[in-house]
């Protein structure tokens, strides 16, 4: 059963982007298997209708995100290293 992250709103009223969400989430996977001392997840993504993006987590759980191509560019153009 995979299971769709719904947006959260943070205390300054913004909702979070669903990017921010998968990375969050991804994140909390790692810390979790690392306290453990073992894990493994799969990460896969495809473009899906209005050339979004469906980034699936395979971790114990499946947790699903879309994410619209323009926060996929948008973040992609902030963290260049030129």
């Amino acid at each position: 059963m995979i299971k769709q992250v719904p947006p959260s709103v943070p205390a300054d009223g913004a909702p979070d982007l669903a990017i921010d969400r998968a990375m969050k989430r991804i994140i909390n996977e790692i810390q979790d298997g690392l306290r453990h001392g073992f894990f493994e997840f799969t990460l896969t993504c495809e473009i899906i209708g209005q050339e979004r993006r469906r980034l699936t987590l395979w971790a114990g759980k499946s947790y699903q995100f879309v994410i619209p191509r323009d926060d996929c560019l948008r973040t992609a153009s902030d963290k260049s290293d030129s």
